[in-house]
């Protein structure tokens, strides 16, 4: 078997979180299908984390195992062509047969926007706070 690394982002608004659910679709069950669909058997997807519903990704990385080499340029492709919208795969890559998404990374970052100004193009992706923040009282 190989294992790849794939990375990918989404935009959580329409996904009950990363991992799959029995009450709702998930980023991880989308990725699945797609997989499973090019690869025509079970293929199972392992992230390097979870996230709660509605949360978005800009980097986010998972793995998977298949029994022959791939075209990771040409997978690319095919997976962002069968996949939503709302989940786009940036790369893929092999990866050594024990590289783990979750145990092997070696950071996670996760970013809150808050801004003072309204701006209507940005409500799923920022909060508005209309009032002057204390930023040196939030660095505390």
């Amino acid at each position: 078997m190989f294992r790849y690394f794939v990375y990918f982002a989404y935009d959580g608004a329409n996904y009950h979180g990363w991992q799959i659910q029995p009450n709702g679709i998930s980023v991880q069950e989308e990725l699945q299908k797609v997989l499973t669909t090019f690869f025509r058997q079970p293929i199972e997807v392992v992230g390097a984390g979870r996230t709660d519903a509605g949360v978005h990704a800009s980097r986010m990385v998972a793995h998977f195992e298949v029994p022959d080499l791939l075209d990771c340029v040409r997978l690319t492709d095919k997976m962002n062509r069968m996949l939503p919208p709302d989940i786009a795969v940036h790369e893929i890559r092999r990866v050594r047969a024990d590289a783990h998404a979750r145990f092997d990374a070696v950071s996670r970052t996760y970013k809150y926007y808050i801004t003072e100004e309204k701006q209507p193009f940005n409500n799923d992706f920022v909060y508005y706070h209309p009032w002057k923040l204390d930023i040196d009282k939030m660095n505390q």
